[in-house]
């Protein structure tokens, strides 16, 4: 006889869009292992509930009126302790799922939680019935251990020189996490991108007039041109533009004989890599404050190595967001790598256009699935070892 496998628990789903609430059903089909089956209100063992959704306050509240012996767990970006209640972190993976439901199936009521604490509130401030919260700060990310220094950390000064250090800042604490980002609008970063974009929409050659160095940006060629060596652009790359520094930037077409600069043709730049060192040097190991370093970011198209300057573990990184989106700080803990290595990825790729910022919930609500092994890729790494002698 065909032996008949473990129940499903039935699970009802809130605060989620359509695409949310399909994709969460998918996750607990397939990845889970069907541990769990999406039913009606009415039906349901579990209340899953998003709390990063407008109004899960009043949803929560609800829940607890309506099924008061009903377990209930929540979904959040933000680390939750909320009495009576059971928190998955988002991205959701299907260990955390699979242990919540597995505990909270057996059972048909919590016990009293020790305390109630959460990041941020269920709903909107104007909101009413909410749960007595108060804020909390999650445990700093451990320092990444790196077994193997990278030839990029060997140099003398290395990219420690220009990337600084993010050692004493508790990630975690939100008014700590801002020093560890910087205003693009205040570094030449900033000009030389919308000097690009005015180049590329007039279809004209166009200097960028500066108090520094003048700068001539070719659209057709995509290249631009500058008197000056990394060193010094990395230098002025750095340093925060005053209000004397911004009035004394102007943008006009090029005038310049171009007999002087073939004179010169060292000088020339590919745009796109002149754009991600100037990036980078800007950066300096700090993360564009339009960029939440707690949600998901994702790669575009992947980066062309071959002309670009690279960062420590870059193509590590691109690897793992081309397996699907992973918040900044995520990227952290899974390489083991330092924080000022993947905010100044995210910086270059950002000012590149090669990287984007979730706004679907659908796209933050599970954790992606690692790769699957390449078996054939595999055995080229093996065939490769054997020719190095490793």
């Amino acid at each position: 006889m065909k032996k008949s496998g473990p129940v499903a628990i039935k699970v009802a789903l809130y605060g989620m869009d359509t695409r949310s609430y399909k994709t969460l059903e998918l996750f607990l089909k397939g990845p889970c292992r069907a541990i769990a089956e999406v039913v009606s209100d009415t039906d349901a063992e579990i209340d899953i509930i998003d709390a990063d959704f407008a109004t899960a306050g009043d949803i929560l509240e609800n829940c607890r009126q309506q099924h008061p012996e009903r377990p209930i767990v929540l979904l959040s970006l933000q680390t939750l302790r909320i009495a009576n209640t059971h928190f998955v972190q988002k991205p959701v993976t299907v260990e955390q799922l699979t242990a919540v439901l597995t505990q909270t199936g057996t059972k048909k009521q919590l016990p009293e939680a020790r305390a109630e604490v959460i990041d941020k509130p269920l709903t909107e401030p104007n909101q009413s019935a909410q749960p007595s919260v108060q804020s909390v700060n999650t445990a700093p990310l451990p320092k990444p251990v790196d077994k193997k220094r990278s030839a990029f950390e060997a140099n003398e000064g290395g990219y420690t020189t220009f990337l600084g250090h993010l050692s004493d800042i508790d990630f975690s604490d939100p008014s700590q996490l801002l020093n560890a980002s910087f205003e693009p609008k205040n570094y030449l970063l900033s000009y030389v991108l919308s000097a690009y974009k005015v180049a590329g929409h007039q279809g004209t050659a166009q200097q960028l007039n500066s108090m520094w160095k003048p700068l001539l940006i070719f659209p057709q060629i995509r290249k631009i041109w500058l008197d000056a060596d990394d060193k010094q652009l990395r230098v002025f790359a750095g340093m925060e533009q005053n209000k004397l520094f911004a009035g004394n930037i102007s943008l006009s077409p090029v005038s310049t004989d171009m007999s002087q600069l073939e004179r010169a043709a060292d000088k020339f730049q590919e745009m796109e890599a002149f754009i991600w060192k100037l990036s980078i040097w800007t950066s300096k190991g700090r993360f564009p404050v339009h960029i939440d370093p707690n949600a998901p970011v994702f790669l575009k198209h992947w980066p062309n190595f071959t002309r670009l300057m690279l960062i420590p573990d870059a193509l590590r990184m691109a690897a793992l967001l081309a397996n699907g989106p992973r918040t900044p700080l995520d990227m952290v803990k899974l390489l083991h790598i330092r924080p000022q290595y993947v905010f100044a990825f995210v910086s270059a790729c950002h000012s590149l256009g090669l990287l984007g910022q979730c706004q679907r919930q659908a796209d933050i609500i599970v954790q992606p699935e690692p790769p699957k092994p390449n078996k054939k890729q595999n055995l080229f790494s093996k065939i490769l070892h054997k020719l190095r002698g490793d």
